[in-house]
C-alpha cells in the first residue's frame, strides 16, 4: 500500500516500503481476513453510503478517526496508473475550500489527513482530537462531493507527486518486486501496478472522469469512524449528501472490472549495486474466505519469536543457518513466507534476500518445505501455526487506521464486518488436511518469480526442483 500525508504535501516512503515489507516478511499489513476486533459496530446506510461506527475497545480515546474507503483501487483502473493519480488528486481545491485552506484548518484543529491506495480501495482518513468530528466529517464530505480537480493543480502538484512516489517505489527492491510479481501473476485487475509510470502518462481529463465516476456512486463507498459520538450518522447525512445522481451504470461497471485470473510468469531485473539479491517466488493462493492459507504461511514461517535466536519453523531454520555461516550478513537477510489474500484470489509464496551465492539454496529449501507441507503436517506444528495466525490477525487491529481500513474493506466486500472471535473460530477449524491441500494447490500452479540483482547468477525458477 502507498500512503501520502496531505499536511506535509509529500509521499511517505515508509508507507510505500513498509507495506511491501509487511506483506513480504510477515503477514499482510492489512489482511482483510482479520476482523473488526471486539468493538461494538453500528452499521447503517446513510444517503446511500455504508456507514460504520466503532465502539471503544477499552479506555475512552482522546482522539477520533474517520476513514472513507472508495472502491477505486488499482484493480479497477481504466488505464495504467490512473488510480495512483486519483490518490494524489484528493484533498485539493473544492467548491468551498482551497487546498491551502484545507491544510491550514486541519493544522488549526491539530488533525492529520492521509490518502492511501491498495489494489482494492482508495482510503481517505482524518485523525483528530475527540470532539472535532463535526468539522472533519464535513471536510471529508466536501472532498468527496465537491472536489474541482483543476488543471493547474494537476500540473503543479499532482504530476510531481506521482513522479516522486514512482521514483521511490522503483528504488526499493521489495516495493518494486511485489508490484512486478502481481503483474506477472494476474496481468490485469489485481495485476495492475499501484504506481503511475512516467512512460504511460495519464491525461488530466481522463483522470477527472475516473475520479468523478467513483466519487459519484455512494454504493461503492464505505465510511467508518472510531472515537466519535452517536450523532455521527447525522453528520454524514448533512455532509455527504450527493450533489448529483450516480450514473446508472457506475455500480455495474465497477463490479465487472478488476478481474483476478491467475497466470504466472517470470521477470529478471539486473542490479549491480545491491548488497543482497532478491528472489520472489509466488504461486496461486487462496481468497479471503480460506483461512488455511494464513496457517500455511505461519507453518513455513521465517521469523523467530525472540530476537537473536533461531526460529523453529522450516524457513526460520534455513535463515539461521545462513546467518551462522555469513557473519557480515545484512539486516533482513533470509527467506520468509508471504500470503496476500484478496476477495477472489490470492498470491502465496516466499521471498529470499541474501548474497547471490546463497539465494538458490534458500529458495530450494523453501520449496522443499512447501513440498513437505503438502505431504504431512504434524499436530504440534499445526497448533503453533494457528496460534501465530491468530496473533497476527489480532495485531493488525492494534493500529486504529489499520482497524478502520479492515472494517471498511470488509463492509465493501461483504456488507458486514466479522468479529475477532469469528476469525479465531475459523482459524481453529483449520485442519492438517486443509493445509496440505493448500500447499498441494500452490505447487500445482504455474509459479510467478521476480529476480532482482545479479541476474547472471540468480536461478531461473525452472532450475529449482518444484
Amino acid at each position: 500500500m502507498q500512503r501520502s500525508s496531505v499536511l506535509a504535501q509529500r509521499s511517505s516512503l515508509s508507507g510505500l516500503a513498509g507495506a511491501a515489507r509487511g506483506r513480504a516478511w510477515a503477514t499482510s499489513r492489512r489482511p482483510l481476513a482479520t476482523s473488526a476486533g471486539k468493538d461494538d459496530i453500528s452499521l447503517s446506510t446513510v444517503e446511500g453510503y455504508k456507514v460504520a461506527r466503532l465502539g471503544d475497545t477499552g479506555v475512552a480515546p482522546s482522539t477520533g478517526s474517520i476513514t472513507v474507503a472508495i472502491k477505486a483501487g488499482s484493480r479497477y483502473e481504466s488505464e495504467p496508473g490512473i488510480a495512483h493519480v486519483f490518490k494524489n488528486m484528493v484533498f485539493k481545491n473544492t467548491t468551498k475550500r482551497s487546498a491551502l485552506r484545507i491544510v491550514r484548518e486541519t493544522e488549526l484543529y491539530g488533525g492529520v489527513l492521509t490518502a492511501s491506495l491498495n489494489r482494492d480501495s482508495l482510503f481517505l482518513t482524518a485523525e483528530f482530537l475527540k470532539g472535532d468530528e463535526a468539522y472533519f466529517t464535513e471536510l471529508l464530505g466536501d472532498v468527496i462531493t465537491a472536489s474541482t480537480f483543476q488543471a493547474f493543480e494537476y500540473i503543479e502538484n499532482v504530476v510531481p507527486q506521482i513522479a516522486a512516489e514512482y521514483a521511490q517505489a522503483v528504488a526499493d527492491p521489495l516495493v518494486f518486486g511485489f508490484d512486478n510479481l502481481h503483474q506477472l501473476a494476474f496481468r490485469k485487475g489485481l495485476g495492475n501496478s499501484l504506481f503511475a509510470s512516467p512512460n504511460t502518462p495519464v491525461d488530466h481529463i481522463d483522470a477527472v472522469a475516473y475520479a468523478r465516476k467513483h466519487l459519484s456512486n455512494p454504493a461503492e463507498i464505505a465510511i467508518v469512524a472510531a472515537g466519535v459520538d452517536g450523532s455521527f450518522e447525522q453528520l454524514v447525512s448533512e455532509s455527504f449528501a450527493p450533489t448529483s445522481a450516480a450514473p446508472p451504470s457506475a455500480s455495474s461497471d465497477i463490479k465487472s472490472a478488476g478481474g483476478s485470473a491467475y497466470f504466472g510468469g517470470e521477470s529478471r531485473v539486473p542490479q549491480t549495486h545491491s548488497e543482497q539479491d532478491l528472489l520472489l517466488v509466488g504461486f496461486q493462493g487462496g481468497s479471503l474466505s480460506s483461512p488455511e492459507w494464513q496457517v500455511l504461511q505461519h507453518l513455513l514461517g521465517g521469523d523467530s519469536a525472540l530476537k537473536w535466536t533461531n526460529g523453529i519453523t522450516p524457513l526460520a531454520s534455513a535463515s539461521s543457518v545462513l546467518a551462522a555461516s555469513t557473519p557480515t550478513l545484512g539486516h533482513g537477510a533470509g527467506v520468509k513466507a508471504f500470503n496476500l489474500q484478496y476477495s477472489d484470489n490470492g498470491l502465496f509464496g516466499f521471498a529470499v534476500s541474501a548474497p547471490t551465492d546463497q539465494v538458490r539454496g534458500l529458495a530450494q529449501k523453501a520449496i522443499d518445505a512447501l513440498k513437505d507441507a503438502s505431504k504431512s503436517v504434524k499436530a504440534e506444528d499445526l497448533k503453533r501455526a494457528v496460534a501465530k495466525a491468530k496473533f497476527h490477525a489480532a495485531l493488525a487491529l492494534e493500529s486504529r487506521i489499520s482497524r478502520l481500513e479492515i472494517v471498511a474493506s470488509q463492509i465493501q466486500a461483504n456488507g458486514s464486518a466479522s468479529s475477532l472471535e469469528q476469525t479465531f473460530a475459523a482459524l481453529d477449524k483449520v485442519t492438517a488436511s486443509q493445509v496440505q491441500k493448500a500447499a498441494t494447490a500452490a505447487l500445482k500452479s504455474k509459479p510467478s518469480a521476480v529476480a532482482y540483482g545479479n541476474t547472471h547468477e540468480l536461478p531461473f525458477v525452472d532450475e529449482l526442483s518444484l
